[in-house]
């Protein structure tokens, strides 16, 4: 049973291929490298990358600098698995979206029932709990602020220097501890000097249009400020033929301003101010399978349906930061102060079709009262359910980091305190209709949470260098989050025999109200131990434990027992060996990791069922499991013009304990959003034209394995394997004044999946979104 078009490749062919070219250079560079002599380079200590260019231009591939550890060094001699994007490669490669960056990360998957709510997984572990108590487990940082609900992961990637993905837990280097893995966004930092900048104008398909731009300069000798602009608005790439309007459209504008303050002495403060609002009309769902009821109003058009409404996402947030840095006579000091606010509201149908509630029938009451005779007239007029839904989210917090770095001959040392406030309120309901074998129901359900966040961290770590080869680092951080969980549920409920709620003394009720609170605390070591074994041939090995603290579900309970109850925290154990490789005179740079993660009680969100013929609701239970894998990143200069760059990853993640669910048991099943295997590949051909400029033409492939959306493997929910093609055409003048991009993504039109969701009201139905069809547009960029 196919779903969407199939992929046209049946084997792994090209990834095979990729892996074994790949692979087979290791052995021949070993020996190259063995006669080969250099000049180790030297890397200047910084708190952050601001500080320095993210990548340097040397006679072969870039020596790429990262700052995941709180200091500038070369990526290839950091023994963290991460892949780095410079402000160069996102342009060139036209990448404007975190999804553009999972696509082209080993082991990242993003999906997106909404924009307002991205779910980030990260070698088998990521979390798709919406609950006001409930925490991610990838960490997004910008410019080392912790952001805590993923609103802000629907961004435009504009105005920035860098963006790094580090995979694994991340936590005796960062103030929030992070269990799956981290994303920072590093952002260009005001230039002193005269007024400088630069501005861009993109034209597409869909009525797209983009603009964006900064400028930068001196206000006086000790401070220069930096104002940065982005907006964009585009037609949809759906729409409701019922009421004729788009659907999946979208404006969005963002701004940044930014005050360096650099007296010149051993002080520096950074003080930040953002804004962004967003408008949107969700995506259509559409009907990719039907048991048989809902089978003959599946849209011909999977991008076009009816729809009795049109709903609306809308997302506005605003941030304040100041980062200090002092030098003292006892080490670095940084202090990061910042401020958060987000809010969305998302309205939606999330089944499709028309429905009129107007009709009635219940075979087991007054005949007079049935608009229709049977059920197979209904069936005839419309599918068989309606499920108009509303939820909101108000969201603050505030943090505080302080870091203390320093050295002494081979010792080198990190320490850190973080706190850090979360408050949450969150509304949920539904107006819903549905047809089953015992009739009709209509009906309204709602519910309001908040949750309030405190959280403590105390973290550090400490390298001793025995050689000049070989260093060793330990780490430890003691995390504990306090949570005070409340709030209320009333309507009538459709999952019970007498529609109403329970509250917690076991009264049936029409309403609700709980509160409850709980702290939760873990104790998080790291080792690495990194050797330089050649000039160009860095290893090293890392254990590192990642902790994510527990919550509560809070969507909508019918008991308040089950909304006091907590969920556990998670916990996980990751073993990583890799190896960075750089050769053949810096025309080749290969990097690879081998890992193994045991994951314990992982939150994972589950479909429990509420009755024979009424949907399935939401719960989270904790399992455990293990996900493996390895992954490799090449960049080779095939000549001085064509340049190939190939990054694969292979996941094998299940889980190893019992999970019963209905009485199912999810032992041996495979983790939701874990394709074995993905692969992105592309090649960039660089020439000079004429009098006109640089010019490069750079085509990309991107693959990934078949997967289940959920973790319970139900053959439905199974996103096919899939593929996208892109290709960016750039001419840029020779002084790096003006430029030209052609771009166009999707090339082949794909139907790529971006979230699938299983109901079942008369029987199984499975409502897919889907991901951007073929686009394309032309870029016009000017500096000054």
């Amino acid at each position: 049973m196919s779903k969407t078009p199939q992929v046209p490749f049946k084997t792994l062919t090209p990834i095979a291929l990729g892996v074994a070219l790949a692979l087979a250079t290791i052995p021949v560079v070993w020996a190259a490298d063995t006669e080969m002599q250099g000049a180790t380079e030297n890397i200047s200590n910084a708190d952050d990358a601001q500080a320095n260019p993210p990548t340097e231009k040397n006679s072969g591939i870039e020596v790429i600098q990262v700052s995941a550890r709180h200091k500038v060094e070369s990526l290839q001699s950091t023994p963290i698995a991460i892949t780095a994007f410079g402000e160069a490669e996102m342009k060139e490669a036209k990448i404007e979206g975190l999804d553009d960056i999972a696509g082209r990360t080993p082991g990242f998957q993003m999906n997106a029932y909404s924009s307002s709510e991205p779910e980030l997984f990260m070698r088998g572990i990521g979390s798709d709990i919406e609950s006001a108590g409930a925490a991610a487990a990838i960490g997004m940082y910008v410019d080392g602020v912790y952001i805590s609900r993923g609103t802000a992961a629907a961004m435009d990637l504009y105005d920035l220097q860098s963006v790094e993905v580090l995979r694994g837990p991340q936590g005796t280097l960062y103030g929030k501890n992070v269990v799956g893995g981290a994303i920072n966004f590093i952002t260009k930092r005001p230039v002193f000097g005269a007024p400088e900048g630069s501005v861009e104008m993109t034209i597409g398909n869909y009525g797209h249009f983009e603009g964006k731009g900064y400028v930068t300069g001196s206000i006086n000798d000790s401070v220069a400020a930096k104002l940065a602009i982005s907006g964009v608005t585009r037609d949809g790439y759906g729409k409701n033929t019922y009421t004729g309007n788009d659907a999946d459209d979208l404006t969005r504008y963002s701004a940044r301003a930014q005050f360096l303050f650099d007296p010149g002495t051993d002080f520096q403060a950074l003080l930040t101010l953002g804004a962004s609002k967003s408008d949107a009309t969700p995506r259509v769902k559409h009907i990719g399978y039907s048991d048989g009821r809902n089978a003959p109003f599946i849209s011909a058009d999977p991008r076009s349906d009816l729809n009795s409404v049109d709903g609306y996402e809308e997302a506005d947030s605003g941030n304040l930061s100041l980062k200090m840095d002092w030098t003292t006579d006892l080490g670095d000091i940084t202090s990061i102060t910042a401020y958060r606010d987000n809010s969305y509201d998302f309205y939606e149908n999330a089944a499709t079709g028309l429905v009129d509630r107007t009709q009635v029938f219940d075979p087991w009451g007054d005949p007079a009262n049935n608009t229709v005779s049977s059920h197979d007239e209904l069936a005839a007029l419309q599918v068989d359910d309606e499920w108009l839904s509303r939820k909101g989210e108000d969201a603050s917090q505030f943090s505080q980091e302080v870091r203390l770095s320093g050295g002494n001959g081979d010792w080198g040392w990190l320490g850190g305190l973080f706190y850090m406030r979360e408050d949450i309120d969150r509304a949920e309901d539904v107006d819903y209709w549905f047809d089953t074998q015992w009739g009709t129901t209509a009906g309204n359900v709602a519910n309001t949470t908040n949750n309030i966040t405190d959280s403590y961290a105390v973290f550090g770590q400490l390298s001793y260098e025995f050689t000049q080869d070989l260093t060793a680092t330990v780490g430890l951080r003691w995390s504990r989050d306090e949570k005070t969980f409340g709030g209320s549920a009333w309507g009538r409920r459709f999952d019970n025999f007498d529609n109403l709620h329970e509250d917690i003394n076991g009264n049936r009720v029409e309403r609700y109200d709980f509160e409850t609170s709980d702290s939760w605390a873990e104790w998080t070591p790291s080792f690495n131990l990194e050797y330089q074994a050649l000039t160009d041939l860095f290893l090293y090995y890392s254990l590192a434990k990642g902790f994510k603290s527990g919550g509560y579900n809070g969507e909508g309970m019918e008991k308040a027992v089950e909304a006091v109850l907590p969920f556990k925290p998670e916990i996980a154990w990751n073993n990583e060996v890799g190896f960075k490789l750089q050769a053949f005179e810096d025309n080749m740079r290969l990097n690879g990791a081998i890992f193994h993660t045991d994951y314990q009680d992982i939150q994972s969100q589950v479909w429990v069922e509420t009755g024979p013929n009424t949907p399935d609701n939401l719960q989270v239970m904790n399992g455990s499991g293990i996900a493996k894998g390895f992954e490799l990143e090449l960049t080779a200069l095939l000549t001085d013009n064509l340049t190939l760059n190939l990054s694969y990853g292979y996941l094998d993640a299940e889980f190893t304990e019992d999970l019963l669910v209905d009485d199912t048991n999810l032992n041996g099943n495979k983790m939701r959003r874990t394709p074995e295997n993905s692969l992105n590949t592309y090649l960039n051909y660089q020439w000079a034209m004429a009098e006109l400029g640089d010019a490069s033409f750079r085509v990309n492939y991107q693959y990934q394995d078949s997967y289940f959306f959920d973790n319970s493997n139900d053959p439905l929910t199974e996103v096919p394997s899939e593929y996208t093609i892109d290709a960016v055409m750039t001419l840029t003048s020779f002084d790096e004044v003006w430029s030209v991009q052609l771009w166009g993504k999707n090339l082949t039109d794909e139907l790529n999946i971006g979230s699938t969701t299983l109901y079942a009201a008369w029987d199984n139905t499975v409502f897919n979104a889907y991901k951007p069809p073929r686009t394309y547009g032309v870029t016009l960029g000017y500096r000054f």
